[in-house]
């Protein structure tokens, strides 16, 4: 079961069915609790099937859309290989599912879009983020998050200098050698190779491994993190057209390090850069309170939000807040109980903020802005009266 990217986000936002089921469940990775985990998501089905039922959908097309989530129940190695929460995504067209490391709420939500808010924190509070693991000898390159990190496959990218470059003069052959024996890593020979310190063929063993990542960067904007000896980073960074490089890599030889080792060594790099950012957003949307900048209001903030017209959201992470909303228009209507057709305006504040290059901060109550369910930052000061 893969990670969940920025573009998969993307691409759920976008997806529109009549009877979209998002399914939140807490899950375990040891225990007895293991054994319970089945049980539960067998009751969260049972209620999205009482919800599509309700909605007028006829029984083949619920069993259906639910088909490959109730196989699940039986399969005792998908539960033996959990994280902390499992994300469903069902419609009569599609199936996705995630294995993430974030503690949900358990829930079910059936609407004509999914319901995402649960999962902004993996992409702004706990993000996820990207190691290069670079030496000549080997590379690697993960997705990861503070408690996971995955390899993923080098499709495109050598894994090496010497496979880089083993083309530069067919007629020459890469040769290894060992130096001195003592069980150092071996160093290249061969003409049009160049030895280890020659930075022109570094530089083009780099820049090949920089266009192989764009496959996976492409349409990112999460961190990267740099494992290697200290001299090959800034070189990485000036062939690299990546964006998001964070300054301060990890220092040293990764060839020999496991994936946790890397993913602990990183972490805290991404730690600082999501700490200062929240820290940034929170004194800024205090300087602004009391202006047509900022505001706590529930109608302004969502009305705002599907304009396109918020710069910073922050949300609380339990709460809801149900209307309907015209996300083109940006007319919203509250109501305080839901009503038939109701959608939570939170979920569509944050997801319309993130998919419009806004930045997204689910928090604890006691962590918001004026004990509110949602406060915003704008692009620019709004008219009274909008």
């Amino acid at each position: 079961m893969k990670f969940l990217s920025w573009s998969d986000f993307q691409s759920l936002s976008q997806s529109a069915s009549d009877s979209s089921v998002s399914i939140y469940l807490p899950t375990h990775v040891a225990g007895s609790e293991i054994q319970q985990d089945p049980i539960r998501l067998k009751n969260l089905l049972k209620l999205a099937e009482d919800k599509l039922l309700s909605r007028g959908m006829d029984q083949r097309d619920v069993d259906k859309t639910l088909h490959d989530a109730f196989a699940l129940l039986e399969d005792d190695r998908f539960w033996r290989h959990q994280n902390k929460g499992l994300a469903l995504f069902l419609s009569p067209d599609s199936t996705e599912m995630y294995r993430l490391p974030l503690e949900f709420e358990s829930s079910v939500q059936v609407s004509n879009r999914f319901y995402l808010k649960p999962l902004l924190p993996l992409f702004f509070n706990n993000r996820y983020f990207y190691l290069l693991a670079l030496s000549q000898n080997q590379v690697r390159f993960f997705q990861a998050t503070q408690h996971q990190i995955s390899e993923l496959p080098l499709n495109d990218t050598p894994e090496s200098m010497a496979e880089a470059l083993k083309y530069d003069d067919p007629e020459e052959q890469l040769q290894y050698h060992s130096g001195s024996g003592s069980g150092e890593q071996p160093t290249y020979h061969g003409q049009g190779v160049g030895t280890t310190d020659d930075k022109t063929e570094i530089r083009r063993f780099l820049n090949q491994v920089d266009k192989g990542l764009h496959s996976y960067l492409n349409t990112e904007d999460a961190p990267l993190v740099i494992a290697s000896v200290e001299f090959l980073q800034p070189i990485y960074r000036e062939v690299s057209s990546y964006s998001n490089i964070i300054e301060e890599g990890v220092y040293g030889n990764p060839d020999a390090a496991k994936p946790d080792e890397l993913r602990e060594a990183a972490w805290p790099k991404v730690a600082k850069l999501v700490e200062q950012s929240y820290e940034d957003a929170l004194g800024q949307y205090e300087e602004m309170q009391g202006t047509r900048q900022a505001s706590d209001r529930l109608s302004e903030v969502i009305a705002a939000a599907c304009r396109g017209q918020v710069d910073t959201l922050f949300v609380a992470a339990n709460a809801h807040a149900w209307g309907k909303a015209d996300t083109f228009a940006g007319d919203v209507e509250t109501h305080d109980e839901p009503q038939s057709e109701d959608h939570d305006l939170l979920d569509i504040a944050a997801v319309q903020t993130a998919m419009q290059g806004g930045k997204v901060y689910i928090l604890d109550e006691e962590s918001m802005p004026d004990s509110s369910k949602a406060a915003a930052i704008f692009r620019y000061e709004l008219p009274a009266g909008v």
